[in-house]
């Protein structure tokens, strides 16, 4: 084994792994396929004879620990393993280093050559890295490791607090390009000449206000490309999102980011597309007939949206078309929990075949989901939209009875480590029943929207909460729920009911949960 593993650390030892991996990913657009077969079989070879090294230090370890009377002969065995074990430690963090520069070679193959994204990622590079070496150490999955860095990445661009945003760009940059004349701390006669000018010559004011502008609105569009890039980029990849973003769009950007914790999706077998403890996934998605599901519905003309969104706002609740691209969530729970009865009720199902999907929106990216309210309230004025949407538009606008917090998705959503998903059957049996009875009253199962507004008026009055509510609340969070915190879905689960809620008397006050 010793030999063995000798003549492997000599054949791609430290240095000559490096090499092989700079000339490997020296350029992204083009790796060479037997370089790349080569390379792993020496991986696996380094594996195999790691594995093999582990369970003979295991074995030493056992023997050094279990003996009494070390021996001079002992040293120099252990003294010879861990020098290799040394080495071996050596080409791990090669093969480590080589591998985040791997990513980050195949991320900046996604940037057209010689353009501002390209300056820009080079600027980068550490940070990238960086995140891409988070990745590599927290994921449990490796299918997912382009994803969530892509993900994490796209992240770091949209926050002023992120490592990647473009102020970390364009800040220095500028401090490095203004100067003389309109640096202030040149303190020259130049400048002060130009500050005259300004006041004094109108001409001259009004040329320097136009150029500051054109820099202003260029710089502007340059940030744009950035975040841009980052949406395109998750979109090439095979699991990644497609994300809601156009800066072109009626939508304001800002609003992608107004979304609520937790979303709710009821399904079965007959849910249009693919609903599953996996995926969620459009109608469009999954067609053999279509291949535009990657493509952003606000990337689309003003027709296609405003069709596409009624068609989906108006569908069948058991099929549509194979061209909506679009999958309904909800902020309401108990819209959700009644829609999974009903929909049990219509179909005949047992309730274990009906489920409810849970995400967590903060572990998926901006862009992910949309309120189908900012959709409607930009596109309904659009001069494409047919009479018949306008009105459907401004109806589902102008009545709140109705507006149960839907939201959208489109395309595939990979939502696995990000969810809970769970049956009716496994939250009757948790305790719903006793929770909320009125969700077992038969009569009642064969109605859905309505039911849920009745519910609500019902509920709008206070009501006193027992500790036997809040248990119950609890362990139906813990039973069903278990990706998320037990107490956040048991507010969830009281906040049906606008409840009161009495804390210790020593403090002689009172909690109000409302919906």
């Amino acid at each position: 084994m010793a030999g063995q593993f000798t003549s492997l650390v000599n054949s791609i030892g430290g240095l000559s792994l490096t090499d092989r991996t700079t000339e490997l990913i020296g350029s992204a657009s083009n790796f060479p396929r037997l370089t790349q077969q080569a390379l792993v079989e020496a991986i696996r070879i380094l594996i195999q004879s790691c594995e093999a090294t582990l369970a003979h230090a295991e074995r030493v370890q056992t023997l050094v620990e279990s003996t009494h009377t070390p021996s001079d002969q002992g040293i120099v065995e252990l003294s010879s393993l861990r020098r290799r074990v040394t080495d071996l430690a050596g080409i791990t963090e090669t093969f480590n280093d080589a591998t985040e520069r791997y990513i980050i070679a195949y991320i900046t193959s996604l940037a057209s050559p010689r353009t501002l994204v390209q300056k820009m990622l080079s600027h980068f590079s550490n940070e990238l890295r960086s995140i891409a070496r988070d990745v590599l150490n927290s994921t449990s999955d490796d299918k997912n490791v382009l994803r969530e860095t892509l993900e994490m990445c796209y992240g770091q661009t949209l926050y002023a607090s992120g490592t990647l945003h473009s102020d970390n760009y364009f800040i220095p940059l500028g401090e490095a390009d203004l100067g003389w004349p309109y640096d202030p701390d040149f303190e020259s006669e130049d400048y002060y000449e130009h500050e005259d000018r300004i006041v004094m010559d109108d001409g001259y004011a009004e040329a320097f206000r136009v150029r500051c502008e054109r820099k202003s609105e260029k710089e502007r569009q340059q940030r744009e490309q950035w975040t841009e890039f980052w949406v395109q980029a998750l979109s090439k990849c095979p699991d990644g999102p497609t994300l809601f973003y156009s800066p072109a769009s009626y939508l304001p950007y800002y609003q992608f980011a107004d979304v609520p914790r937790y979303l709710f999706r009821a399904f079965d077998y007959e849910s249009s597309g693919r609903s599953d403890h996996y995926v969620v996934a459009s109608a469009e998605s999954i067609s053999a007939t279509s291949c535009r599901s990657r493509d952003d519905l606000l990337s689309r003309t003003a027709k296609e949206i405003t069709r596409m969104l009624y068609g989906h706002l108006t569908k069948s609740c058991f099929g549509g078309e194979a061209t909506d691209n679009l999958v309904s969530w909800s902020s309401s729970l108990l819209f959700v929990m009644q829609y999974a009865i009903w929909r049990c009720h219509q179909r005949h199902r047992d309730p274990a075949e009906i489920e409810i999907c849970m995400v967590d929106t903060r572990k998926f990216p901006r862009g992910q989901f949309v309120r189908d309210m900012s959709l409607l309230r930009a596109y309904r004025e659009a001069p494409e939209v047919e009479k018949k949407m306008r009105s459907f538009f401004n109806f589902r606008l102008e009545n709140a009875y109705y507006d149960n917090g839907e939201y959208l998705s489109q395309g595939v959503l990979h939502h696995i480590g990000r969810s809970s998903v769970v049956s009716l059957a496994q939250l009757i049996q948790a305790g719903l029943h006793d929770l909320y009875p009125q969700f077992a009253d038969p009569a009642a199962m064969d109605s859905w929207t309505k039911r849920v507004g009745f519910l609500r008026s019902e509920w709008s009055i206070e009501h006193t909460t027992t500790q036997l509510d809040i248990q119950k609340a609890i362990e139906m969070a813990r039973t069903c729920f278990k990706s998320f915190d037990a107490p956040d879905v048991a507010l969830l689960l009281l906040s049906f009911k606008n409840r009161k809620l009495r804390v210790p008397a020593t403090k002689g006050t009172f909690l109000k949960i409302s919906r």
